[in-house]
């Protein structure tokens, strides 16, 4: 294999290093079912604010569990999550697996389903922002970027096709183009990155 492979496997890397640091929500070096349960509590607080209203004991049991579901099935059970770097090399290398795309997108819809707590089937910009991204640290103003960039059909909404296909590139994309921004910044060391 040439140097462009590598730097390419590099910088792959380096997006699914990115994408843990976002998902370790207590920063403790680990993504656990905690960390993926937090997120979505934290959405849900938000969801409270904007709607005016508290969220029940209820909601949050039925969210801890879906959100227990989605997690196993992404990190096996955890066993994928237990630090950054075997998270790093497990999702890098299965990204790149043949199927590995359509999983991806099954797994992403059941995750837009849970964060589309209006049912309504779509994302908009505030939900996105104050549901999907504050929550795990991405500044409104990336947030705002990234709509802009998932919202391919230019309607002002978010629909689970446009999720989908937009994280499944961040997830698989060997070179840098518009989905690498789709978290932020593109703070790129590729000598960090190297296997």
């Amino acid at each position: 294999m040439g140097g462009c492979c590598k730097d390419k496997k590099a910088f792959l890397r380096y997006k699914h290093g990115h994408s843990f640091d976002l998902m370790d929500f207590d920063k403790n070096g680990k993504f656990e079912k905690k960390d993926f349960i937090g997120w979505y509590k934290k959405s849900m607080e938000n969801v409270a604010v904007l709607a005016g209203n508290e969220v029940t004991d209820d909601q949050v049991k039925k969210v801890e569990r879906q959100a227990g579901i989605i997690y196993n099935a992404f990190m096996f059970f955890g066993f994928f999550g237990k630090n950054k770097k075997r998270f790093v090399g497990f999702s890098s290398f299965a990204s790149q697996m043949p199927g590995y795309k359509m999983i991806t997108k099954l797994l992403f819809k059941k995750l837009f389903k849970l964060f589309d707590v209006d049912d309504s089937g779509d994302w908009s910009l505030e939900e996105y922002v104050k549901i999907f991204c504050e929550p795990i640290g991405i500044s409104e103003e990336d947030a705002k970027e990234s709509f802009k960039m998932l919202d391919t059909d230019g309607n002002g909404v978010l629909d689970v096709n446009e999720v989908t296909d937009g994280m499944t590139h961040f997830l698989t994309d060997l070179e840098k183009n518009k989905w690498s921004y789709l978290f932020g910044p593109v703070d790129y060391d590729p000598d960090e990155w190297k296997e």
